[in-house]
């Protein structure tokens, strides 16, 4: 590194002149030491750090937006952040029964309302109330792996082989409705109802719905058809 005299002093050129002795010249001194080694933060090397990180983070970063641009649109009709997300002002808004069951109509179907005695095929995404994925029906939801078992599902009502709280929110349904179903823990899988429908098929699946049982369950249920109590 070449120095200018200044007074006395031999300094740096990237330094403020100096006429008299001073603890500026230990540094002086420390930066030529540091560009005989090769090691000082210069401004262009600065850049070829931050040129380095971003390029890093364009490496990881390409491939996820990628497999979200990919993804099924239709898949984001099942999405769900959670009861913790914002509040979208532009979406139907809850309604509560007596029983404490929170209802979000998301399509309202045609024809004829479920009532009891009459058999429901249907397709159900199930989730803790946080938005966290426990199961789906249907392919391609979440991290759901592709070995489990998937299909709609048929049930009767008025047998009291559902959970009580997502009875409540199936009555009335018509074919094509979508709801959204917020089930407090004493309407879902707790006590007595533990072994009641729906279940996940798996052993993973059925652990993983008992240890949030005592939890508010997210279920999000698109009525397929209705098959009718005669039939």
């Amino acid at each position: 590194m070449h120095t200018a005299a200044v007074g006395a002093l031999q300094v740096c050129p990237g330094c403020p002149p100096q006429t008299t002795a001073s603890p500026r010249r230990g540094e002086c001194q420390e930066r030529q030491a540091a560009g005989a080694a090769g090691t000082v933060d210069t401004p262009s090397r600065r850049h070829l750090l931050h040129q380095s990180a971003a390029l890093l983070l364009t490496l990881h970063t390409r491939p996820a937006l990628a497999a979200r641009k990919a993804a099924p649109a239709g898949l984001g009709d099942w999405s769900s952040p959670g009861l913790a997300a914002p509040v979208d002002p532009a979406a139907p808004r809850f309604f509560k029964t007596a029983n404490g069951v929170k209802i979000q109509e998301l399509a309202l179907g045609a024809g004829s309302g479920a009532k009891t005695g009459d058999r429901l095929v249907l397709d159900y995404v199930l989730r803790r109330s946080n938005g966290y994925f426990i199961y789906a029906t249907v392919e391609g939801v979440s991290f759901q792996p592709r070995d489990v078992p998937i299909g709609p599902l048929e049930v009767r009502l008025g047998t009291g082989d559902i959970i009580p709280g997502l009875e409540e929110a199936l009555v009335g349904m018509k074919p094509g409705a979508k709801r959204r179903v917020v089930i407090p823990p004493q309407l879902g899988y707790t006590g007595v109802n533990a072994e009641l429908q729906p279940q996940p098929p798996t052993f993973a699946t059925k652990r993983q719905l008992l240890n949030h049982s005592s939890e508010p369950l997210l279920f999000e249920v698109q009525l397929l058809k209705i098959r009718g109590a005669a039939a």
